[in-house]
């Protein structure tokens, strides 16, 4: 294994923060990282969505909305620091984005690029999957 494929399905914040601290610490670590953002993960990465703080998914989501950043870096901060300490690379499912009608640039600044799912597994080929 060659490090970690993590695939993010859910828009639920505290799935979302999880697969970023996994990712992040790993990238930090020196662990190559492919997140790859599909489905409903997509959401949780709309600027629109993120600039209001409308976070889904219960306790955390309103922890993380109350404290606005102020203890813990938010998913996507995360990931922006963690891409430039380590080798971390996020993309946005092709398919989602179709499904959904949108492009990059309805989402925060934090994909390299988007990817289909088969490109996606090319990736994959040699690491642990792990599904948030």
């Amino acid at each position: 294994m060659t490090g970690y494929a993590i695939v993010l399905a859910s828009g639920d914040v505290g799935r979302v923060q999880a697969a970023s601290i996994i990712g992040s610490v790993a990238a930090a670590s020196d662990v190559p990282v492919e997140l790859f953002v599909t489905m409903d993960g997509l959401t949780a990465f709309e600027s629109e969505r993120v600039e209001r703080g409308a976070f889904e998914g219960g306790e955390v989501a309103e922890a993380m909305a109350a404290d606005g950043g102020e203890r813990m870096d938010l998913y996507y901060e995360q990931l922006a620091d963690a891409k430039e300490i380590g080798p971390l690379s996020v993309y946005a499912c092709e398919m989602a984005m179709d499904l959904f009608g949108t492009d990059l640039d309805d989402y925060v600044d934090v994909f390299d690029d988007t990817l289909g799912v088969a490109g996606f597994l090319n990736r994959a080929a040699d690491k642990q999957v792990v599904f948030v």
